[in-house]
């Protein structure tokens, strides 16, 4: 009796491992990083590695975002970025309840995160929350506002997600992570 409960213990402790190293490769997306690889900086006409990579990302489900960042896309990125968007809808997770209390809770303990220009609400919450609530890594061009020289706010991605222990990185980092060479 004891040697199976060792054993099952055992296999149980090598699944949990294995759900943990998988879990710590899920990257929660920035629409900033859509935009960036598919308008700013890496085109699919000139890059089309790259779409594919994502492509591959997407279907392997490493990436996600929330709703947030799907309508963010639709209502700022060019058509064939919509097109990709409404191809792979999959990455895109509902606002589950978890989700929404931890929003909540990032929204109140850091206000500075809300930017008071915007005419809509933005996704910056949903990303940090879903990271938060599913043990995700945040992928974002966003910078800290102290590195900022007049900054609109007092807190940006990367800053709540210094404070909140959350790892934060960049496209350039993900690619890293990924192995992706060019």
């Amino acid at each position: 009796m004891k040697v199976c409960s060792m054993i099952f213990t055992s296999e149980v402790n090598h699944r949990y491992s294995e759900w943990t190293r998988l879990k710590s490769l899920m990257y929660v997306i920035d629409t900033n990083i859509f935009l960036d690889w598919w308008v700013r900086r890496y085109p699919a006409d000139v890059f089309p590695s790259i779409q594919q990579r994502f492509d591959a990302l997407a279907s392997t489900k490493k990436i996600v975002a929330p709703e947030r960042v799907h309508e963010e896309i639709q209502h700022v990125a060019p058509k064939p970025l919509k097109e990709w968007a409404k191809n792979n809808n999959q990455i895109f997770a509902p606002h589950d309840l978890l989700m929404q209390q931890e929003a909540i809770r990032i929204q109140t303990t850091f206000p500075g995160l809300i930017d008071p220009t915007a005419m809509h609400d933005e996704a910056d919450r949903w990303i940090i929350a879903m990271a938060s609530c599913r043990g995700y890594i945040v992928v974002t061009h966003e910078t800290p506002a102290k590195s900022k020289r007049k900054p609109l706010r007092s807190h940006y991605i990367p800053d709540v997600c210094r404070e909140l222990n959350l790892p934060c990185i960049n496209l350039l980092e993900l690619m890293r992570r990924e192995s992706w060479s060019f």
